[in-house]
Formats: structure tokens, C-alpha cells, sequence
């Protein structure tokens, strides 16, 4: 079994850069990582390479910590592009719970279901005896009504309630709705957002992996799923056959909404990737007092290696894992996206529509 090295006790992005920083101050095992990190060859590394961090990348935003996506139009313009080739099936593939009527006042009352076979009857009323009479009391006078046993007036009308409000009837019987309790922990999904690319990867093809995970996100989120995502960033040191080292950072709880920028930046900036999530590699490494190779190691550049790291390694006998679980990341082109989405929604369709 697969040894996973896996520190998962982040509370959000700003603990993670400060756990970063501090480890980065104390290194023991790793040493001969830190002068990669500093201002000489950070700038160095972007006047050789101003693609390698984003264009106009300065040490200074590096070093004080990511925190907002570099071009955020561009999340937009991405989005709309993606989504809108997304089938539309797919956008409604995952169900809501269905809501259910009935005659018994338990729910919501419905009137626009009531109004569909509203009507109104009359009836017979005696005013000296302030009451309702039926058929059989009265007679009829000419063109009017009377009551048989004293001869006293009886007028017809349309029906009213006690307080003298109308009385109004309906053909619909069931007009309260109510959606049934549902275990909600059974319909839980949890998304693994592996980050990343190789250095030819432009900062405008980063974006799909955040996309897709929007798009998956917010296609949950309209089901009403309880949703979780969460960032992976490690590596391993033998190719994923004995270990794995990685720290894993939530982007969003089950109980909040997406974030695009935040989801964004972490799934999809290189500044974030090349500088916070290298780092990151390292003090993993140092954490589990192990020393990270000079290239830092093998990322999840293969999505089996990330499923490998949370389905079968010694992480899954320690972890609370979601019944539903999905693994995205390093998809670099609209086309990958496209198909990514659907993928997923129509996998995991087959699990949540199930019993709806």
C-alpha cells in the first residue's frame, strides 16, 4: 500500500502561507531548497522566464503572499466560453429533491395548484335565524324563498365561511407541499482539485482546472448538495510506487458558497503554484522530517496517482472521506474541460439521483 505523507489540518489559504512561511524559517532537513526561494533567483528566474510566474510578476507579491487571482476577467471569459458548450442535459443531469403534495395541511400551501380547480357554490340562509337551512326547509314563493316553518325570508347566496369570508372550494385535493427529509451525509461529495502544469503550460490554460471545478461546483450546488473542495499539493519521490508527500487545503465548506477567485487562484495561478505550492512541497517534506528531492519530486501530473493518494494508501484508514468523491485538476484546454464536466456530473448522477 501507497505510504501517504498528508498534513490536513489547514483552516484556509492564509494558515496554509503562514504554516508555509514559518517551516521555510526553520528548515532542517531541507536547506538546500531555500536559496530557490529567494529574492536573487526568484528574479532571476522571471527575467529569464516571464511566463514562468505570469507576466509583470514582481519577488515582492511572491514573497508577501498570493492572495487574489492575477487576471480575473479572465476567469469570466473562460467560464462563459466552457459553460456555454456544456450540454444542457448535463446542467440539469443532477436532481433536486422532488418535492411531494398531499391533502393533509402538512407542507406549504400551494395556491397557484388550488387556483387550477377553484370554484364556488351557493347555498340557502335565513337571516332572522342567522343560519344556513337546507333544501328541504324552504319553499318557494313566486321568486322567492321562504322558510316552511314560520314563513320568514330565506335568501341564496354564495357560500361563506363562519367570519363571513367566502368559502372557496377546489378540485385540487393536494395543495401542500413538502420536500421529504433525506440523509443529507449520503449525498455529500467532496472534490480533490490535484494543482499544477509543466513549465510550457500558459497562464490562460491554467484556468480550465478552476473552471471545471466551478462549474462542477456550482452544478451541486444548485441540486442543493452539500459540497466540500479541497486543494492537493505534493509530490512523491518514487514516482507514486512506495510514498506520497502532499498537503491538502480547503477551499470550501459544505456549508459555503464557491468562491471563484479563491478556487481559482489555488487551482489555476502560477504565481500560487510555482512559488506558495512549491514551498509548500518542501515543508511537507520537512514536516515528516524527510528530506524532498532536488527536483522536489513527481507531481500528480496523472489523476490515478491523485485517486491512488486518497483511495488507497494509509491516508484512507485516518481520513473522513465524503461518500461521493471526485478528482479534478490539471486539465489544460477547453475541450478537456468540457468533457471533465460532464464526466463527472453524469457519474455522479447515477449515485445521488438514486431513490430520488
Amino acid at each position: 500500500m501507497l505510504q501517504a505523507y498528508i498534513k490536513d489540518d489547514f483552516t484556509d489559504l492564509l494558515h496554509y502561507q503562514q504554516w508555509v512561511n514559518q517551516m521555510m524559517d526553520h528548515l532542517q532537513y531541507n536547506q538546500r531548497h531555500l536559496p530557490y526561494y529567494g529574492e536573487r533567483f526568484i528574479n532571476s528566474r522571471i527575467q529569464q522566464d516571464p511566463e514562468w510566474f505570469g507576466a509583470g510578476t514582481t519577488f515582492n507579491e511572491l514573497h508577501k503572499g498570493i492572495t487574489t487571482y492575477k487576471e480575473p476577467e479572465l476567469i469570466n471569459t473562460i467560464y462563459d466560453q466552457v459553460s456555454e458548450r456544456v450540454s444542457l442535459q448535463v446542467h440539469d443531469k443532477i436532481k433536486d429533491r422532488k418535492v411531494q403534495y398531499n391533502a393533509m395541511g402538512l407542507g406549504i400551501f400551494l395556491f397557484d395548484r388550488a387556483a387550477m380547480g377553484m370554484y364556488r357554490l351557493k347555498e340557502l340562509y335565513s337571516h332572522p335565524h342567522q343560519r344556513k337551512v337546507e333544501q328541504q326547509e324552504v319553499r318557494k314563493v313566486k321568486s322567492r324563498y321562504q322558510l316552511i316553518s314560520d314563513g320568514t325570508p330565506v335568501v341564496e347566496r354564495w357560500e361563506e365561511k363562519p367570519d363571513g369570508t367566502p368559502r372557496i372550494r377546489t378540485t385540487s385535493k393536494k395543495v401542500y407541499a413538502y420536500y421529504p427529509k433525506r440523509d443529507k451525509e449520503k449525498r455529500a461529495v467532496e472534490i480533490y482539485l490535484a494543482i499544477g502544469g509543466a513549465s510550457s503550460v500558459t497562464a490562460e490554460n491554467f484556468i480550465y482546472s478552476g473552471v471545471s471545478a466551478i462549474i462542477v461546483a456550482q452544478l451541486l450546488e444548485k441540486a442543493k448538495v452539500n459540497t466540500r473542495i479541497s486543494i492537493v499539493v505534493g509530490t512523491s519521490p518514487d514516482e507514486f510506487k512506495r510514498s506520497v508527500y502532499a498537503s491538502i487545503i480547503p477551499v470550501k465548506g459544505y456549508d459555503e458558497k464557491t468562491d471563484a477567485n479563491l478556487l481559482a487562484l489555488l487551482s489555476s495561478d502560477p504565481r500560487f503554484y510555482r512559488y506558495d505550492g512549491f514551498k509548500g512541497v518542501v515543508s511537507t517534506y520537512e514536516h515528516f522530517k524527510k528530506q524532498a528531492p532536488l527536483d522536489i519530486g513527481i507531481g500528480f501530473n496523472e489523476r490515478k496517482n491523485l485517486i491512488n493518494t486518497i483511495e488507497q494508501s494509509t491516508y484512507t484508514n485516518t481520513a473522513k472521506l465524503a461518500p461521493n468523491r471526485i478528482y479534478m485538476g490539471r486539465i489544460f484546454s477547453e475541450a478537456e474541460a468540457i468533457r471533465d464536466i460532464e464526466n463527472t456530473i453524469l457519474s455522479l448522477a447515477e449515485k445521488l439521483n438514486d431513490g430520488q
